[in-house]
């Protein structure tokens, strides 16, 4: 059986969630942070034979999050909801969308991998370098994001309003000019975990150690909050960077994008 939830099944949902607290950061996040009746939010539930919850799926905006096991009796269900939804991407662990690929075959498929870091193993000789993104500063740090190449960039007022909600989410690196070369930022948290990303530094700075400065002083920060570091990555150095500071790989995180 599925339902749609609401604040009656807050607990029952977020116990379900919790037991894998890092590869279901985001949709705990978005549970958290909006409730149930945010415009942009619904969450479905599946309940098995046994009459507990063993399956769930999470809408953000035009993204879906299939989340459940293998062999997942539920499939039949979900499928022709996600199918009318006409999400854009459909991203889970590997073991859940694996059981999706085939029946959205013209969906791009990418795949990185979920990361943790409970504990630094080394400490960056940068680190003192590093520093919280300040208000004045927001323009200098959209324009690193430009020349680092990521896409999709927030508004200059939307880094603002999350600076008022953590000062220390966002960390820079400048040169001696004052111009911010390498950053990092913690996207979605939760009472255990917290998420890292769009680690990127200017080409004509990299390979001097700055990403990694940048990415142990976000692991500081979740650790004096008492979190475990997550993030995704797919490129092999990136990911010897992260290893070398103390993560380990958890699963694989899948990506279906539709490109139509």
């Amino acid at each position: 059986m599925i339902y749609k939830c609401d604040e009656n099944q807050r607990e029952e949902l977020l116990n379900f969630l919790y037991k894998e607290p890092s590869i279901n950061l985001f949709a705990i996040g978005d549970i958290e942070t909006y409730g149930f009746d945010h415009f942009n939010l619904d969450v479905w539930a599946y309940v098995d034979s046994k009459d507990t919850i063993s399956g769930v799926l999470v809408r953000y905006k035009n993204n879906v999050m299939p989340i459940h096991g293998k062999e997942f009796e539920g499939i039949d269900t979900f499928i022709p909801l996600i199918q009318s939804l006409t999400p854009v991407h459909i991203s889970g662990s590997e073991d859940a969308i694996a059981q999706y690929e085939e029946e959205f075959e013209n969906y791009e498929k990418e795949e990185s991998y979920l990361a943790e870091c409970k504990e630094l193993e080394i400490e960056s000789p940068l680190l003192q370098q590093v520093l919280p993104l300040s208000k004045e500063d927001i323009d200098s740090y959209l324009n690193c994001l430009r020349e680092a190449g990521m896409e999709n960039l927030p508004s200059a007022e939307e880094v603002a309003d999350e600076l008022e909600r953590n000062l220390n989410a966002i960390q820079v690196i400048k040169d001696d000019t004052g111009k911010i070369v390498s950053t990092g930022r913690i996207a979605v948290e939760t009472k255990l975990s917290a998420m890292i990303i769009a680690v990127g530094t200017i080409e004509s700075y990299r390979k001097q150690g700055y990403a990694t400065a940048v990415v142990a002083a976000l692991v500081n920060d979740c650790i004096r909050n008492n979190k475990t570091a997550c993030l995704f990555y797919s490129n092999p150095d990136a990911g010897r960077m992260y290893q070398h500071l103390g993560f380990k790989d958890t699963q694989k995180w899948i990506m279906l994008k539709n490109n139509d």
